[in-house]
């Protein structure tokens, strides 16, 4: 047995003795046999209570419980937890609770993807539009900012469009070996996500920014980016380092872009709330700055994430790039 399957074995007899009541399962790169060596061990515990998520760190192992009840999980459309239960292994079930749910997700497996491959296309293209207010806005940051999500969600799309679930931390990797026949497609993206600017300095600064927007957002102790956001930091740097120690700097670069992405739409969201404020996507940085107590977010920050402020260059990239997208959406449309 080599040290993830002991990992993993350990790992499930103390969430078995914690919890054993509870259905549990194992998901994510973990469960499919191909994790880096830092990757999180993700497990699904079905218990009654309120949705949330909890972080630990166990003899350099670093484990992410997400509890849910039994009608959530049977009853889910939400994207994270579909994804979960596609590659699901059901570890400890003493109520029967969570098995059949697995296997009835599992019989549709190509057919989930693929409705995730639609949504996550429509939030790509939905980019491309916060993309344009904010170049008509003269607002580049904000616009090479959507950009790069855009880039992003089209990753993800791809990849699941072709039967599998994107994993984070293996994004650019997935992404390259989907589109390995078709060199112009990865060109396009990789323009519009700025791989190009991959080094180990941008890939610390990246690093840097991300801890930096993770101290900004620790007030929203009900985000599952933010909470435990120390965690969350060691987990990512963990990830980042490993992949730039194995020579996969661009790939370090990708999979920051991705987190950074994900936790500024999010802090973004959580003080529109707060302020019960509609969102102004093409002025989001002008937002997210302005001096409030309760959330400081400096200009530094943001340029630490590398984006790009050049008008023409975004515009021919996003062009491209929706061009693309467009394309790949009329193809599934017309399947």
């Amino acid at each position: 047995m080599d040290i993830s399957q002991s990992s993993i074995k350990k790992i499930a007899e103390q969430l078995k003795r914690e919890f054993p009541e509870s259905a549990i399962g194992i998901t994510g790169c973990r469960s499919s046999g191909e994790p880096h060596p830092p990757c999180e061990y993700d497990y699904l515990i079905v218990q009654e209570g309120t949705k949330r998520i909890e972080r630990r760190l166990s003899n350099n192992n670093f484990i992410e419980l997400l509890f849910l009840d039994k009608d959530t999980v049977q009853n889910t459309s939400e994207n994270m937890i579909i994804l979960a239960l596609l590659d699901m292994k059901v570890i400890s079930d003493p109520s029967w609770a969570l098995i059949p749910i697995v296997h009835k997700i599992k019989s549709k497996y190509s057919k989930h993807l693929q409705q995730y491959a639609k949504r996550i296309l429509f939030k790509s293209l939905s980019g491309l539009g916060r993309f344009k207010d904010a170049i008509d806005a003269d607002n580049m940051l904000d616009a090479s900012f959507w950009l790069l999500s855009s880039a992003n969600s089209f990753a993800k799309a791809i990849i699941a469009l072709n039967d599998k679930v994107p994993r984070d931390s293996h994004l650019l990797n997935e992404f390259r070996t989907t589109v390995a026949v078709s060199s112009d497609m990865f060109e396009i993206w990789s323009e519009a996500s700025g791989s190009n600017l991959a080094t180990q300095v941008t890939v610390t600064r990246r690093l840097d920014a991300f801890r930096e927007l993770l101290k900004a957002g620790s007030i929203f102790s009900n985000s599952t980016i933010f909470n435990d956001s120390r965690y969350t930091y060691m987990f990512t740097e963990a990830t980042s380092n490993y992949l730039v120690k194995s020579h996969a700097i661009v790939d370090a670069y990708c999979y920051l872009g991705l987190e950074i992405t994900k936790a500024i739409e999010e802090l973004y969201d959580f003080k529109c709330k707060i302020k019960g404020e509609p969102p102004l996507f093409h002025k989001m940085f002008s937002h997210l700055i302005t001096n409030d107590k309760s959330l400081k977010l400096s200009m530094q920050t943001i340029r630490l994430i590398g984006i790009n402020s050049e008008e023409q260059m975004l515009k021919e990239q996003s062009s491209r790039i929706k061009n693309l997208i467009q394309k790949v959406a009329k193809n599934i449309s017309d399947d």
